[in-house]
């Protein structure tokens, strides 16, 4: 139908469409009649799905009772088999009884006096494998007793026999069986107790079985012992608690008879805990319980509710009621569901029951779940109903009134939103529009700043090709309280009633950038400690090698020396042990590298096979030595050569082979490689190492790769090491994108499976590239005419490197500081150079620097105790030629020299003649211009610096910066740096900044002089 569009009027309301002309009813009743179709159809539906939901629950609450049912027959069926074992093990026990005392047995000999000799007491264990049986009696007389002979040689000859029936029942034996008098009892198996008689406060065998004895009657009485011998059916009695020590049990009693007489009464033994299993109840408002022929309860188990409301009464009193059969019963009375059904031939039974509250506590979810579904369902079909209506009959809406509604509606959404709107003119910024949110904050803003929607009119982009909708816009505004929100703001440029407007929205996210202030804070702060430990590990590795490169060079000094025997065995512990704190501190350094990620791996030809061989080759002896066994495995399958990092390779292998000799006394060790897929060219290899040691248990297996953790308390006193090893090895492997598996078993030994995906390489090994070692050994080098310039600024490292320089055939000389070292080699002529890296004023960079500035191409090696791959860089830039690790040892140190001797002896001669000091007087032009532009960036670099508190980039600057001017002996300059860097060490940078403030000028006026210096020269 047609609609008049409405026009707003000034209160912004709406005009009405027209009413529909009069007598104009067609429509309306064709509408009636629709309607009345399409609602009827609906409830029918409704109907339909509502019948199909009840049938669907019907069906799956019958499901659920069935199955609860069917669960019942299983638990009883368990029973039954249960004490049916048990009863056939009587029976045999029994038959076995009858028809070895009819045989007359004989005892051993020995034996009865031997139970005579322990005063009625004596242990049976006939046969290995099963268990023994304790006889006690009470002695009347001495031997030879004929009755009780006979009943030693009785259960003789039982224990195997009941051994026997047990195993092939899968049954455990456990019981007794005594005297009809009571004066002798065998239980079995051996009670756990040192004396049964203490144990149960008796002092006599007659007592004890008056005791523990079920009541079965008076055997004396000849009409109980006639009705025993006619019933031959073994009786159950309730649970009582075990004199034994064991958990309370049932008892099945059966005597045996010999010429309608009873000789003996035999007793076996269910635990309790065996009949609860079955008997378990772990749903809501549920009961199970084992009844006797009486009706008497003898076990009980209930759900949760621990039987709320008496259902255990209401269950029995229901059952009474049931007629009795023999068969599985089942039957629902006065809302509970009841089975029951015979466990044994004495009459005993399981009664089972539930009521509706178990049921809707099971199927609650689901029936819920149904019935909302089908609530849904039928809202959604009458929800479609009505949209049907709606569109279809219902007369559609004038179009002022859908505008006007519009319009309140969007007025609504805007007033009632979490953020702030507004509406502002664009070209100058008015208010139009805006929400309480957009005035409030407005109304907070401090008055000292522009009014909100100015700032945010001025936050538009008007530039040329801006986009006319501008997003995640940041805007800090100033409150009155003087804090500083964050808000994050939208603007988007539009018409409104034919004007240019600017639709403004914003939403408070101070929290969200207090929390990321927040995190950059605690992620400076974790660099930093980062960068801390970084530097605390280089310290105390450089501090601990010093001493360390002192003593192990001196012990081998020491070794080349005439010694006595004890001496030369004194001297091996001290070398070993200082070996050891070497290895020690070698695991720390990688592991500390790894952890801070500066740990590179070398991605080389190598042969595999090769590195497993050297490492077998090196454990062989001392796994001999020790007693072992070992093997060294090489898969023929292996490729001749992969790509990788042979060092971290046989680190892992060297560590692991090396825990497995320390933890395996005796036994063998096992190391392999091989491939984990022999059909592939391209399949990972595996790296294994197997032992017989001590093995480890489960929860020791799971923190063997934390760091610094050993599998007990007590094997870092029993075998030593940091228990930083394997997980040296974990991180390792990991950085060659390979695992690292354990199999271990206590006391069983351990594997050790590590499998890396190495690719296969085409080319040579490194190691076969050249014969470089072969070069330098068989190169004509006169020792004794080799000079070597040694410069470190501790007395005692010089000393020892001179002392081993001595030792090889080498001349050397000592500098005491890189200025010292600049006079010497300006003195002389020297064919290497040895420098510390780590030296006041002048370091072992600034010292490289020197030489090569000066023109001098004679070798350069670096002496440090620790160097990482950004030191490594430093020293290459700085033209140093070789890094030596300290401790240096004397072939480290001779293959050194030797080699690069030999290489600077090949290369073209230098001009010599041109060298020049530059540590006093006027400096060259491009050194001159060289440092005048390191220092203005360097200067550039610390301002920045200190405005972000960045205190590493103030340590490198500051550092690069006293090397420089200690390289050309201006101290008053370089000390002036390294006070600063004291500073930035102790995060002071206030003073850092007033101490850069007095350092430029002075830097400036130290470069202009020593260039001006050089005018009188020209």
């Amino acid at each position: 139908m047609p609609t008049q569009i409405g026009k707003s009027n000034e209160h912004g309301g709406a005009l009405r469409a027209p009413a529909d002309p009069p007598g104009n009813h067609e429509p309306s009743v064709l509408s009636r009649y629709q309607r009345m179709f399409f609602y009827s159809a609906g409830i029918v539906i409704s109907l339909i799905v509502a019948l199909l939901t009840g049938v669907l629950l019907y069906s799956m609450i019958n499901d659920y009772i069935e199955h609860r049912y069917t669960d019942f027959v299983v638990r009883t069926t368990r029973l039954q088999q249960e004490f049916l074992e048990g009863e056939i093990l009587m029976r045999a026990f029994v038959r076995h009884a009858e028809e070895s005392w009819d045989a007359h047995p004989v005892a051993p000999d020995g034996l009865v006096d031997k139970f005579f000799a322990q005063r009625g007491r004596i242990v049976l264990q006939t046969r290995r494998g099963f268990d023994a049986a304790l006889v006690l009696g009470d002695i009347t007389q001495q031997p030879p007793d004929p009755e009780v002979a006979r009943y030693l040689a009785l259960a003789s000859e039982l224990n195997p026999r009941v051994g026997a029936s047990a195993k092939a029942l899968s049954v455990g034996a456990s019981g007794y069986a005594y005297t009809p008098d009571h004066r002798i009892i065998a239980i079995f198996p051996v009670p756990n107790v040192d004396d049964p008689l203490k144990s149960t406060g008796v002092k006599s065998v007659e007592e004890l079985v008056r005791r523990i004895a079920p009541d079965i009657g008076d055997l004396a009485d000849p009409a109980v012992e006639a009705r025993l011998f006619a019933n031959r059916d073994p009786m159950w009695f309730p649970p009582v608690e075990d004199p034994f020590g064991r958990d309370p049990t049932v008892r099945a009693v059966m005597p045996a008879f010999a010429n309608g007489r009873a000789f003996l009464v035999a007793v076996r033994e269910v635990p309790v805990s065996l009949l609860r299993e079955e008997l378990a109840a772990a749903r809501h408002d549920e009961a199970s319980m084992l009844v006797d022929s009486a009706g008497k309860v003898i076990l009980l188990d209930t759900g949760p509710t621990g039987g709320a409301r008496g259902l255990t009464e209401r269950i029995l009193s229901a059952e009474q009621q049931i007629t009795q059969t023999t068969r599985v019963t089942r039957h629902y009375l006065r809302g509970l569901f009841i089975a029951s059904g015979p466990v044994t031939s004495g009459g005993w039974k399981l009664v089972y029951g539930f009521t509706w509250r178990t049921i809707l506590a099971e199927l609650w979810p689901d029936l819920l779940g149904y019935t909302v579904a089908m609530l849904l369902v039928t809202a959604f079909l009458w929800t479609l109903l009505l949209l049907l209506d709606h569109r279809i009959f219902t007369p559609g809406y004038v179009r002022s009134q859908r505008v006007f509604e519009s319009e309140n509606l969007n007025r609504t959404m805007v007033a009632a939103a979490p953020s702030g709107f507004a509406l502002l003119s664009f070209e100058r910024g008015d208010v139009l529009l805006q929400n309480d949110l957009m005035r409030n904050v407005e109304s907070n803003t401090h008055p000292d700043e522009p009014p909100l929607h100015v700032q945010l009119h001025r936050l538009y982009d008007r530039a040329e090709g801006a986009p006319a909708w501008q997003s995640d816009l940041e805007l800090p505004l100033r409150l009155k309280d003087d804090r500083i929100d964050d808000l994050l703001v939208s603007l988007v440029r539009t018409k409104y009633q034919g004007h240019d407007v600017l639709l403004c929205s914003f939403s408070d996210i101070t929290s969200l950038k207090n929390t990321e202030r927040k995190l950059n804070e605690a992620r400076a702060a974790a660099d930093a400690a980062n960068q801390a430990k970084s530097a605390f590990l280089a310290m105390m590795s450089h501090e601990i090698r010093t001493p360390l490169n002192a003593i192990l060079g001196n012990l081998e000094l020491l070794g080349r020396s005439p010694l006595s025997a004890s001496q030369e065995d004194r001297l091996r512990v001290v070398t070993s042990s200082s070996t050891a704190l070497l290895g020690i501190i070698n695991d720390i350094l990688d592991f500390s590298k790894v952890e801070s990620g500066q740990m590179t791996l070398e991605s080389i030809s190598f042969d595999l096979g090769d590195v497993i061989r050297q490492v077998g080759a090196m454990f062989e002896p001392v796994a001999h030595a020790k007693g072992l066994e070992f093997d060294c495995m090489i898969d023929d399958a292996l490729a001749p050569h992969y790509l990788g990092d042979p060092t971290r390779i046989r680190q892992i292998a060297i560590n692991l082979v090396s825990n497995a000799i320390k933890f395996t006394a005796t036994g063998e060790v096992l190391l392999e490689v091989y491939l984990k897929d022999d059909t592939a060219r391209d399949s990972p290899i595996v790296i294994g190492v197997s032992d017989t040691g001590i093995g480890m248990t489960p929860q020791q297996q799971e923190a063997l790769f934390s760091a610094f953790t050993q599998a007990d308390s007590s094997i870092a006193r029993r075998f030593g090491g940091t228990g930083l090893g394997l997980a040296l090895c974990l991180r390792l492997t990991e950085l060659m994108h390979g695992t690292i598996q354990v199999k271990s078993e206590l006391n069983d030994g351990s594997t050790f499976v590590v499998t890396l995906p190495l690719p296969v390489s085409p080319g040579v090994p490194v190691s076969a590239q050249g014969d470089g070692k072969t070069r330098w050994e068989s190169a004509a080098i006169d020792t004794h005419a080799i000079h070597i310039l040694v410069v470190d600024d501790q007395p005692a490292n010089r000393e020892l490197i001179v002392a081993q320089l001595a030792t090889l055939g080498y001349e050397a000389h000592m500098a005491d500081s890189g200025a010292a070292a600049l006079r010497r080699f300006n003195e002389r002529h020297y064919d290497l150079v040895m420098t510390d890296i780590n030296m006041p004023e002048m370091d072992g960079y600034a010292l490289a620097r020197c030489l090569r500035d000066q023109g001098a191409s004679v070798p350069i090696v670096a002496i440090t105790a620790h160097v990482a791959a950004e030191e490594r860089a430093r020293c290459a830039q700085a033209g140093i030629d070789e890094i030596l690790l300290k401790p240096v040892l004397l072939d480290t140190m001779d293959a050194t020299v030797r080699r690069l001797v030999d290489e600077a002896g090949k290369r073209p001669a230098s001009n010599t003649g041109k060298r020049r000091d530059i540590s006093q007087g006027p400096l060259p032009e491009h050194i001159h211009a060289a440092m005048m532009q390191s220092l203005k960036e360097s200067l550039v670099a610390l301002h920045a610096a200190i405005e972000l508190g960045d205190i590493k980039t103030l340590l490198a600057q500051l550092h690069a910066v006293r090397g420089s001017f200690a390289m050309i002996q201006e101290t008053e300059v370089a000390n002036a740096c390294a006070r600063m860097e004291q500073q930035a060490r102790d995060h002071d940078v206030a003073a850092v900044k007033d101490g850069l403030d007095r350092f430029e000028p002075l830097a400036y006026a130290t470069l202009a002089r020593r260039v001006m210096s050089a005018q009188p020269d020209a």
